[in-house]
């Protein structure tokens, strides 16, 4: 139903993303995504809060090699499911290429804004191109 994706949606992170799509499949009970939340989203606070008072005893060498990190993490949430799935690996690739002209046509707009603008037109655009087709309630039981 509409408001379990309302739910899901809001507290849906990478980590989160990257275990229910390793799942396969079409549905998924949103329970398992709420099991989910309970623990990652008090641990992911949990380490926000440490990372930022840890962030004053690193030398900037160390929090640059951190934000590499970071995308390395990211690349190993979307390559698996992206080899499984042409329109997610599409998705990929119109995302990387629309990311660099933004930021090439568009240097006056943050990269937040860009970001959140790029995700919505892309998301929306491939829900519309290539929607998820819905099976009945009574079919997932």
């Amino acid at each position: 139903p509409f408001y379990q994706r309302l739910f899901i949606g809001f507290a849906v992170t990478d980590e989160i993303f990257g275990i229910t799509i390793a799942r396969g499949g079409r549905w998924l009970n949103p329970f398992y995504n709420y099991g989910a939340m309970l623990t990652a989203l008090p641990g992911w606070s949990l380490g926000t809060a440490c990372g930022i008072v840890a962030w004053n005893f690193f030398s900037e060498a160390a929090v640059s090699a951190l934000s590499v990190a970071l995308y390395g993490m990211f690349l190993a949430v979307i390559i698996p499911p992206a080899r499984k799935d042409k329109v997610i690996g599409g998705s990929v690739v119109v995302s990387f290429l629309l990311s660099y002209l933004a930021a090439e046509f568009f240097p006056d707009v943050s990269a937040g804004n860009r970001t959140i603008i790029l995700t919505i037109l892309i998301a929306g655009a491939a829900a519309i191109l290539y929607p998820v087709k819905e099976e009945d309630d009574d079919s997932r039981h």
